[in-house]
């Protein structure tokens, strides 16, 4: 494994700045794809750009590897200037030492696993024995082991994404791309494969850019999460942040809160608010400050932080279901709390009629994000 001691330490692992980047589309440009795009990239973090389709995740990840020129702003890998608008720098793909995963693999069939994996030192005309001493540590280190002589069409989906992530790391690259590279696997397959991902990660923490529009993926494997929205920034955090505390109504519903609740500033914290809504008074927590008694906002309730009971419950308030569905492990449940519909999700056995009378209330110790618009 002494050929991937890299991968252990870090010390190929590079910084990615990125500054002002902005591509338009049309004539003009009128259409931004990315609009004055900054960000750096840690060394040795995983970064997630998580956004719907359209956002501009892709555009940032083809941007930095060279693939697509942005129209203004600059790039920095590691020390180096790989493109800069305002001097005319331009570095190709190949010269800015980076790994790709794609989201089609883009494995070649006529070429064997060992072959595949070994393509990018081959292209650097390394000698054979160190060729085959590097694709022999990579085939150990993402688990494939004697199948180096295989051939795409005789392994399974998560083994060929496995070769694809060997290839990609096997250049000693500064940073790995992914561009949304499980999102072709089926259900079982795609959890199996974040987990792995996350285990080969966590031996090795390169540098990581990972383009998703699953939540979840960003969850389980970025170590920072940016949420983008119309080739701009919405949130940036860690993933609980981003997950527990969104800033905006856009984050909020894209992470999965349908419950967006107004309601009055009843006490200032310093972390937040207590605040009067239609399910009583909320504990809360945002980002901006300076709320005062009286001011009207807007609480982000996660459905999993209420509970549903029938009837009239202490504490409780009342509400009518307007109907359920039962989905396996949980039951979702769209109540009507005094002209408000709610969605909550209940892990009990207990169920409720459609049209039922029932009591809403926050689990006990909730905290809800208070949003900052």
């Amino acid at each position: 494994m002494a050929d991937l001691q890299h991968l252990a330490t870090g010390t190929e692992a590079s910084s990615v700045a990125v500054k002002g980047l902005t591509k338009g589309y049309g004539p003009g440009g009128v259409v931004r794809a990315l609009n004055e795009f900054t960000l750096d990239f840690p060394a040795g973090e995983c970064t997630v750009l998580l956004g719907p389709s359209g956002c501009g995740k892709t555009t940032v990840l083809r941007s930095i590897a060279g693939l697509l020129p942005p129209d203004q702003g600059r790039i920095e890998i590691g020390s180096d200037i790989v493109f800069d608008a305002a001097t005319g720098v331009l570095a190709p793909p190949e010269k800015r030492r980076l790994g790709m995963v794609f989201q089609s693999y883009a494995l070649w069939p006529h070429l064997s696993i060992a072959d595949n994996i070994g393509y990018p030192l081959a292209a650097a005309n390394l000698p054979k024995q160190a060729i085959q001493a590097r694709t022999e540590a990579m085939l150990e280190w993402i688990g494939l082991v004697g199948m180096g002589g295989r051939f795409v069409h005789e392994l399974s989906g998560g083994q060929q994404q496995r070769v694809s992530l060997g290839r990609a790391l096997v250049g000693n690259p500064r940073a790995v791309l992914f561009d949304e590279p499980l999102s072709n696997l089926d259900a079982r397959l795609r959890e199996r494969m974040r987990l792995e991902l996350l285990a080969l990660r966590q031996r090795a923490p390169f540098t990581s850019i990972y383009v998703t529009h699953d939540q979840l993926e960003a969850m389980t494997l970025g170590d920072r999460v940016v949420v983008m929205r119309a080739g701009t920034i919405e949130q940036v955090g860690t993933p609980e942040d981003v997950y527990k505390r969104p800033r905006t109504r856009f984050t909020a519903d894209f992470m999965g809160i349908p419950n967006l609740v107004d309601g009055v500033v009843r006490a200032s914290l310093p972390d937040g608010a207590v605040v009067e809504t239609v399910l009583g008074p909320l504990r809360t927590r945002g980002w901006r400050g300076g709320w005062a008694d009286g001011d009207r906002c807007t609480v982000a309730v996660r459905p999993t932080l209420l509970s549903i009971s029938a009837g009239e419950s202490d504490g409780a308030r009342p509400g009518r279901v307007i109907r359920s569905v039962f989905q396996g492990t949980s039951t979702i449940h769209v109540i009507d709390m005094a002209g408000t519909e709610l969605t909550l999700e209940s892990f009990s056995e207990e169920r409720h009629a459609d049209g039922a009378a029932i009591s809403v209330a926050p689990v006990p110790g909730a905290v809800f994000a208070l949003l900052d618009d």
